[in-house]
């Protein structure tokens, strides 16, 4: 079995004509739709994804206060801060 690849093989279907006169069309009617970003994520959605690196360890305690500080989000990270154990608020660099 082979195939034959012509690029332009929608543009030759539309000039063909199936009967006297009348045209096919493979082209839509209307332009597509430009595809549209993503919205962008809730002030509660960060806090929850802050406090879900934390708490897998991609975030260590000095960036989740850090993170903590910000106006947005303050009010949203507290009760998890304060739900942090002790033996986790370690301040220095992670290794």
């Amino acid at each position: 079995m082979t195939f034959d690849f012509t690029p332009d093989w929608q543009d030759s279907l539309a000039t063909q004509s199936t009967d006297e006169g009348a045209m096919v069309s493979l082209r839509p009617l209307s332009a597509p739709a430009k595809p549209k970003a993503p919205p962008h994520p809730s002030n509660s959605e960060l806090a929850e994804l802050v406090h879900e690196l934390f708490t897998e360890g991609t975030l260590t305690w000095d960036q989740l206060q850090s993170l903590s500080r910000v106006a947005e989000l303050k009010p949203m990270l507290e009760p998890a801060i304060a739900g942090v154990p002790t033996i986790r608020r370690i301040a220095g660099l992670r290794r």
